[in-house]
């Protein structure tokens, strides 16, 4: 599994970026972000949620990936989770066959947009 100090170092180097000119960018040292990337932290250690906004920023790369390899949740999966807590409940208990089976359904569903409830009248 791709750790988020690979993911980081891969998208980094496909932006031609040197470690400290993504370094600079971010506000962070060049020092840490080696240690980041080589994956020689500690779990402490792991960046903030803030830090990995704006490596995703500078990097023009998907926050939401680089949170969720550094087992961080993020705040818009959190807020969904909090409005829909019975519907996770539910997958939580789902077996990894019928996750893909979901995933696959979910994939192939043409795309609608979200529903609004009627007033009543």
């Amino acid at each position: 599994m791709t750790t988020v100090g690979q993911r980081i170092r891969e998208i980094r180097k496909q932006r031609n970026l040197t470690q400290r000119e993504l370094a600079e960018r971010v506000g962070i040292n060049f020092t840490y972000l080696s240690r980041v990337e080589n994956d020689r932290l500690d779990a402490e250690q792991t960046p903030r949620e803030e830090t990995l906004q704006k490596i995703a920023k500078a990097l023009r790369a998907d926050a939401d990936e680089l949170l969720l390899l550094a087992r961080r949740i993020p705040d818009s999966f959190r807020e969904r989770i909090l409005e829909k807590p019975g519907i996770f409940r539910r997958i939580l208990k789902l077996s990894d066959s019928a996750l893909e089976e979901m995933l696959e359904g979910l994939n192939t569903a043409p795309a609608t947009k979200p529903s609004r409830r009627r007033k009543a009248k």
